[in-house]
């Protein structure tokens, strides 16, 4: 039986349209990931049991760890009701230096706000006080050849201030000879009263100032940025005015 010459031209046509429909692409990859939370908190305490109006209450300090390579920016906030104000805590580490900026001797704490209304600063030493030193220039040859303002912490913004050269493309205290957990941010000092003029430094007496061993941040508006690999430890504390009463749920968020 011979077949038809019009349906052997179209079988071959039929054929390849079958092939093409049933793949639908021309080629195909894949990959498989694993996606790791880039902030984590450590435990908290949730219930502080029973307390009273007008009274300054601690809570328990928390840890927000940046587990990424890369920078994070973050909103710490809260749902205090009114007439509670929460503000958080933390605490830096300073010691001496020498003439090459390496710690000497033993190092000193204090406290400072990470968020509030006003940064303070405490446990400073009697006879010292503490300063914000703002550098023009990331050099450690410049920072003594060319020495920058005492500045005083009282009254002061947001910290770092958005001049101040430690914030800049070329700062990276993370790295030699620092190794800071923080990479940019501000330096706080405690050095002695007797050394202040005004918001010039003895520098002659430079052995005696006690200097940050790491960088911190201070933001009114809860806005903080963590380094990579970076940690940042906060004790959050709430201020209940006179006259509040009942149970009080307060939620801090991390955004």
């Amino acid at each position: 039986m011979k077949m038809n010459k019009k349906l052997l031209a179209i079988l071959p046509m039929v054929l390849l349209v079958g092939v093409v429909a049933a793949i639908g692409y021309y080629a195909v990859f894949s990959v498989t990931f694993f996606v790791l939370p880039s902030i984590t908190l450590s435990e908290c305490e949730d219930n502080l049991g029973n307390v009273y109006d007008g009274e300054i209450i601690v809570g328990d300090e928390c840890t927000l760890t940046n587990n990424a390579p890369s920078e994070k920016d973050l909103t710490i906030g809260n749902n205090a009701g009114e007439g509670i104000e929460v503000s958080y805590l933390g605490t830096l580490d300073l010691s001496n230096k020498d003439s090459e900026w390496a710690p000497t001797g033993e190092a000193i704490t204090i406290g400072y706000t990470v968020i509030g209304d006003s940064f303070e600063v405490t446990d400073v030493l009697e006879g010292y006080t503490a300063i914000y030193y703002k550098d023009n220039t990331v050099g450690l040859e410049g920072r003594v050849a060319n020495p920058q303002p005492a500045i005083s912490i009282v009254g002061i913004g947001n910290l770092p201030e958005v001049d101040d050269a430690n914030i800049d493309e070329l700062a990276n205290y993370c790295a030699e000879p620092d190794n800071y957990n923080q990479c940019k941010g501000a330096k706080i000092w405690v050095v002695p009263t007797s050394d202040l003029t005004g918001t010039t430094l003895n520098w002659a007496n430079m052995d005696n100032y006690y200097y940050e061993l790491d960088l911190i941040q201070y933001n009114s508006d809860g806005e903080i940025t963590l380094s990579p690999g970076a940690s940042l430890t906060v004790t959050p504390v709430y201020e209940i005015g006179a006259g509040v009463v009942g149970e009080q749920v307060i939620e801090t968020t991390v955004a």
